[in-house]
């Protein structure tokens, strides 16, 4: 879908320390199968803590080009792949993170998304599609936050040629000019694939809750084992290209004139034959030598990669950038942003900030 007044707003990431692989004891092996040398690993924090230091980071960088107040976000979802980035059970994620960036009680909603590691790409296309239906509402924010760790999830061991990684990350979007503008999206699903990340593993019983290490390995092998990897292959490949091909064509693109496409940070053999080789790119139009430093950070990766990009000052106005997003269940999304500005200081890690929010007197023009 192309979209006509759609913009991407703020942006922010947050990242715990970067450790590098050799240090670690599940690490000693893990080159050679994935390239990996660092992993992202945040001892002292939640997932959802690491939202709101994300969090607060788009609303200063959305601060920073505008002169007028910071609009009050109507709706805000939150997501989160892994039980351990939760929290707790019977309990708001998204309304604890919104407490905490000082978001005071307003019309609206907080909720969350479950679509995996494709939620928060995923949720671009579903807030666009709001915002388009829904003149009353102007802005969106979006949300996430991972903590892993073992013994039950292992971030280097616990599944297939991916290692993962602690961070956050938050995008604000609205119908008024900021960062960048989201020109199109496009969604797709194949169900069939559910049973990747089930396997033969029966659900648990009604009032009980999930324990112990997480099996990713051995449920995949179990479903793998019956229809061949190369069957999941071709199912990814044709959801890649499904909405890769629909998004270029509704933006009036064609691949080579993206600057950069931004893809989940899986190990060097998942990326090629589950990215690289679908889309028939090379891997120096992508961020796979910082996703090897920062690790799989569940639906954050895209947003926390176009966050480098705009404090590196590696995107100019004009240049255009696609999101990736691939999620358990399986989803695919798509979502092409043409760069407007790239304000410096954007790196910087903003103090929490009292609302309402007005710009500091030395916003760029």
């Amino acid at each position: 879908m192309r979209w006509q007044n759609l913009h991407l707003r703020g942006i922010g990431a947050a990242l715990g320390d970067i450790v590098a692989v050799d240090d670690l004891e599940s690490g000693r092996t893990l080159l050679g199968a994935t390239s990996q040398r660092a992993v992202s690993i945040a001892r002292d924090s939640t997932g959802m803590d690491l939202a709101v230091r994300a969090g607060r980071n788009a609303l200063a960088s959305m601060a920073m080009t505008t002169a007028s107040p910071l609009p009050m976000p109507d709706l805000h979802f939150h997501a989160a792949i892994w039980r351990g980035s939760r929290g707790i059970d019977f309990w708001s994620r998204a309304a604890y993170v919104r407490s905490r960036l000082g978001l005071p009680a307003g019309r609206g909603i907080a909720s969350e998304l479950n679509a995996m590691s494709n939620s928060l790409v995923g949720g671009i296309d579903i807030s666009a599609r709001v915002l388009a239906g829904s003149p009353d509402l102007d802005t969106v924010l979006l949300t996430g936050g991972e903590t892993f760790g073992p013994p039950a999830f292992d971030h280097l061991t616990a599944d297939h040629g991916i290692v993962y990684g602690d961070g956050g990350s938050a995008l604000i979007l609205g119908r008024h000019p900021g960062l960048a503008r989201v020109l199109a999206t496009s969604s797709y699903i194949d169900p069939t694939l559910e049973q990747l990340h089930r396997g033969n593993h029966r659900f648990a019983p009604a009032g009980t809750t999930e324990l112990g290490i997480e099996r990713i390995r051995e449920r995949k092998r179990q479903y793998t084992d019956v229809v061949g990897a190369a069957s999941v292959t071709r199912r990814n490949h044709d959801g890649v290209r499904a909405v890769i091909d629909e998004t270029l064509r509704d933006a009036e693109l064609s691949l080579d004139q993206l600057r950069w496409v931004l893809l989940p940070h899986y190990g060097r053999h998942l990326l090629h034959t589950h990215c690289l080789q679908p889309l028939g790119i090379t891997a120096d139009r992508t961020l796979c030598h910082a996703g090897d430093q920062w690790g799989h950070i569940g639906p954050n990766d895209q947003i926390i990669g176009l966050t480098h990009l705009l404090t590196r000052s590696a995107v100019a106005p004009g240049d255009h950038v696609v999101l990736l997003g691939i999620g358990i269940g399986m989803t695919w999304t798509a979502a092409i942003l043409r760069i407007d500005t790239a304000p410096p200081g954007l790196s910087i890690l903003a103090p929490p900030l009292r609302w309402p929010w007005r710009a500091p007197t030395d916003v760029p023009s």
